[in-house]
């Protein structure tokens, strides 16, 4: 398989499924990884007491509390709080908080992150209130694609509350991925790793992509070996390592980790069930890359072309299974619709048949190869003649051996076959 080639299917194949791929090219800001202490985040929750707000934007909000709790009127408790016109800092970061969580529930999410920003940015609200605003602002920052923002507030976040969350951790190395930052993708996908209480595949996913990305296959091999050990039951990234182990030219490890995703019933696209069909050739099991080739072209999981079936005949007829062979070229010779091709396939299919010993077949493959023009008739000739010597018919021999004396490259052969085929019919009494 072309390495190119190669490279490119296993780029499109990485992240599939599991990331919103961006092509937004921002440098953020980054990350500090080494969070404050309990004590240290403890003094900040006892600094921020919890205020009240006025009566007057108190009244308002418990109305939109009642409009959302009560009678799960959104757009109501919105239009309550969008009347509260707040003053005083405080009471301006608690309305614009709350309409955040409201524009949110209401899929209004540009409004919900302008004022949750807004909120946060104030930095007014006591401590739950206030990382609750720091967190909204980052989620809803990453999901209107403002990466640079979402890294920015989840740092934030994390300096505010402590909190080792491998969620935001997973989040803030995705936000890298989407602004191409590769590099920085490794450590909150590393720290994401360390704290989900569950394996999780999607800091893995992060981290082979960053290799990957940077063209650095084999971490993305070991990133793609740790994951498998603790989520066997990945079934792309078995695909994904064979690939990588080809497109790293380790043809032993690609062919024993394809054959193990195939086992397990792994393969969903033609392009897996081919790559092995290759690996075993290019490991001289050509019996089973012909095997391999034949089921799943009746199964229908690898497309009934030409080619396909040439590849699958084409190994057959290197591990010597000739009858096999001639069948697949068969099939080959059928789909092909330029003659001159048609003409090759159905030459190749007599040479199995003949190899095998089936002269009558091997002779109707060679005139069929002939009718469809092949380009070089003389070899032909001289194989029909020996194809019909075997079925002891020797007129048909004697006939074919000289057409092939007309073509001067074949000349000497088709001379001394004639004085055989004459010889040998002569000793059975038959009169040429």
């Amino acid at each position: 398989m072309n390495h190119n080639k190669l490279s490119m299917l296993i780029g499109a194949s990485l992240l599939c499924g599991a990331l919103m791929m961006g092509s937004i090219s921002v440098i953020a800001q980054e990350v500090n990884y080494n969070l404050p202490s309990a004590e240290a985040v403890q003094a900040r929750k006892d600094s921020r007491r919890n205020q009240a707000v006025s009566d007057r934007v108190g009244r308002r909000i418990m109305g939109a509390f009642e409009l959302y709790s009560e009678q799960e009127d959104i757009k109501g408790a919105i239009a309550e709080l969008e009347e509260a016109d707040p003053r005083d800092p405080f009471d301006r970061a608690y309305v614009m908080r709350f309409l955040g969580n409201l524009y949110a529930a209401d899929e209004r999410t540009e409004e919900a992150y302008r004022v949750s920003k807004e909120a946060a940015d104030y930095d007014a609200l006591g401590w739950s209130d206030q990382a609750s605003a720091l967190k909204l602002t980052a989620d809803l920052a990453l999901a209107l694609e403002k990466y640079s923002d979402a890294i920015q507030y989840y740092g934030k976040w994390l300096q505010f509350t402590g909190e080792y969350d491998p969620e935001v951790f997973s989040r803030i190395a995705t936000a890298y991925y989407e602004t191409q930052q590769y590099d920085k993708i490794i450590k909150p996908a590393d720290m994401a790793i360390q704290y989900y209480e569950e394996p999780n595949k999607n800091p893995y996913i992060l981290k082979v992509a960053s290799y990957y990305e940077r063209k650095m296959y084999s971490d993305s091999i070991r990133v793609l070996e740790q994951g498998l050990q603790v989520l066997p039951g990945e079934k792309t990234w078995w695909n994904q390592l064979g690939m990588l182990y080809m497109l790293e030219e380790k043809i032993d490890k690609a062919l024993q980790t394809l054959e193990i995703a195939y086992l397990a019933g792994y393969f969903d696209k033609e392009s897996q069930f081919k790559a092995l069909v290759q690996l075993y050739s290019n490991s001289e099991i050509p019996f089973k890359a012909g095997m391999l080739m034949e089921k799943h072209l009746n199964s229908g999981d690898i497309e009934k072309t030409a080619r396909n079936y040439q590849s699958g005949a084409s190994s057959y007829e290197i591990a010597k299974e000739y009858e096999k062979a001639a069948e697949l070229y068969g099939k080959a010779a059928e789909l092909e619709e330029e003659r001159e091709e048609k003409a090759k396939f159905y030459r190749r299919q007599g040479t199995a048949f003949l190899r095998a010993e089936q002269f009558s077949n091997a002779a109707d493959a060679y005139l069929k190869a002939i009718d469809f023009g092949i380009e070089e008739p003389g070899p032909v000739y001289m194989s029909l003649a020996e194809s019909y010597f075997y079925q002891s018919k020797y007129p048909d021999a004697l006939r074919y051996v000289l057409e092939a004396k007309k073509d001067s490259n074949q000349a000497r052969t088709a001379r001394s076959w004639e004085n055989y085929i004459r010889s040998k019919a002569s000793n059975k009494g038959i009169d040429l």
